[in-house]
């Protein structure tokens, strides 16, 4: 039997969603969050989250050269949640018993922006890497221009903390490359467990993928079905963004067990997950290493990353100012 993932209050959830108010419509704040996104700090946290740039964590300074081996990405996350600590957020570890060698345990973030509801929008990225070798790749496309569009997503909204109408949980996930989704499927089974402990709904899912490779075409993939799996809603209110506010195409298709937003699936949430065109005949990463910063079309990657970012926004709902 086909899942039914959209219950009658996620379908009234997503018709308030995207039905725009006639003043959020007169303010247009999402014209606002698309022009204000910065391509230059979209920059730097590429650097910084890839060993480009060396970085400063309460006064210890390392760079970020993979995050395949076990220290190093014990360092990206004290960046990460620096990086959200500093924006007001409060981070919880999400830790875990991974069945994979390179350490007992998995290790999910997620650091949470509340709304005037705590009924949630989940933003999922994952953080590690591999490559030939395992440790020996930079893995900026996959997956820290997702990443970085998160991040600036969470620095684009905290300015309308007062006005949001979903709570938000940034998350970042652990052994992602390996297979399996082992740490999406953690936090998916925590979450539901929290958010039925808790009387909160999660609304919907969004996974931004690699975004940089650029193999020819103006246009920037979603996927929102795969096997069993349907989220019409949240693919027609990124074509719709994307349509309203940016320069660049979208093109629809469905994706199985690839990436993180299939946890969220599995446990009954609309997903999406959009990524650069044809992301799967992109030859420089994963296991064949050369993902790196000299390979992201830059300007490419800043207009996925613009639209992505107010998709989300259109998502999580901003109430008009008073």
């Amino acid at each position: 039997m086909r899942l039914q993932l959209v219950s009658t209050l996620a379908t009234a959830a997503f018709a308030a969603i995207v039905a725009l108010g006639a003043a959020e419509a007169r303010a247009d704040v999402y014209g606002t969050i698309f022009h204000s996104v910065d391509q230059s700090h979209l920059q730097k946290l590429l650097k910084d989250m890839t060993g480009f740039n060396p970085v400063t964590v309460n006064g210890e300074t390392f760079t970020i050269s993979n995050r395949y081996l076990a220290a190093s990405k014990a360092n990206y996350r004290k960046y990460w949640t620096q990086y959200f600590e500093d924006l007001g957020m409060d981070v919880t570890p999400y830790d875990y018993d991974s069945s994979f060698n390179i350490e007992a345990q998995g290790h999910n973030l997620e650091a949470v922006l509340p709304g005037k509801s705590p009924d949630s929008i989940v933003i999922i990225v994952h953080y590690d890497s591999m490559g030939p070798h395992g440790y020996d790749n930079e893995a900026v496309d996959d997956d820290m221009t997702g990443m970085a569009t998160l991040m600036e997503t969470a620095r684009m909204l905290v300015p309308y903390k007062d006005r949001l109408q979903h709570t938000i949980r940034f998350v970042a996930t652990d052994y992602e490359e390996w297979g399996g989704l082992e740490g999406a499927r953690y936090y998916a089974s925590e979450i539901k467990k929290k958010a039925d402990a808790e009387g909160f709904k999660i609304v919907a899912a969004i996974d931004d993928e690699q975004s940089g490779w650029k193999e020819g075409a103006n246009t920037f993939d979603y996927f929102d079905c795969g096997g069993a799996h349907d989220s019409p809603e949240l693919g027609n209110l990124l074509a719709s963004v994307a349509r309203q506010y940016g320069t660049i195409g979208t093109h629809h298709d469905c994706m199985g067990e690839n990436s993180d937003h299939y946890a969220m699936w599995e446990i009954g949430v609309p997903a999406i997950v959009f990524s650069e065109h044809d992301p799967f005949s992109n030859p420089h990463f994963d296991h064949a290493g050369g993902d790196t910063y000299a390979r992201i079309d830059q300007a490419y990657y800043f207009k996925i990353a613009q639209v992505g970012i107010t998709f989300a926004a259109r998502l999580v709902g901003i109430d008009a100012a008073d």
